[in-house]
């Protein structure tokens, strides 16, 4: 057996040996039933939860289901008939607005990914103005950690009479998330 041929058998020897030394991995933690959601809602602004507030509204108080919420953004480049707020200072009174509302309706679990308010037609656009890699790790650890039993977001394409790049934005995260959360070799870290 040439010396070539040893180093290459003692070397696949070696690491099998190492390979079967090594300590299984620790179970994952318990879910956090703190967090447990049967209805995830995903939207783009502080406002487009209102669109889904009836039914909402009937299932926490006739069938008692817990409900989160995440937004991709704070709204602020929406408009401001009331105040003088624009901009940041905007998007923080909607963001207050908006806890304040899903907290009388016993909706206290509220997330915001920090994606900038993007008016316009191109979805393509928002992803890359919210950051599409990073808005979609926070999403699916989120619907990790919620573990919905039904997400309700806009739909992720162009429909007649709805075409706004952040509510197809919104989507797209959800629909890309709900696949993802449940892999995991999609964000390992999170598991």
């Amino acid at each position: 057996m040439s010396l070539a041929s040893r180093f290459v058998l003692l070397s696949f020897f070696s690491y099998s040996l190492a390979w079967a030394q090594l300590p299984a991995a620790p179970p994952n933690p318990p879910s956090d039933d703190r967090y447990k959601a049967e209805i995830l809602l995903i939207v783009a602004h502080p406002d487009d939860d209102s669109l889904a507030a009836p039914y909402l509204a009937k299932a926490i108080y006739e069938e008692h289901k817990h409900v989160s919420v995440i937004y991709g953004t704070r709204g602020n480049a929406g408009g401001n008939a009331v105040g003088n707020e624009q901009a940041a200072s905007l998007g923080a009174v909607r963001e207050i607005e908006g806890r304040r509302a899903l907290a009388s309706m016993g909706i206290l679990d509220v997330w915001y990914l920090n994606g900038p308010d993007t008016p316009g037609q191109d979805v393509l656009h928002s992803l890359e103005t919210w950051g599409h890699g990073a808005s979609l790790e926070q999403v699916v650890r989120l619907v990790r950690l919620t573990r919905p039993e039904v997400i309700l977001t806009w739909l992720p394409l162009y429909v007649a009479g709805e075409n706004h790049d952040d509510h197809q934005a919104a989507g797209v995260l959800a629909t890309e998330a709900f696949d993802l959360a449940g892999d995991p070799v999609a964000f390992p870290e999170q598991v």
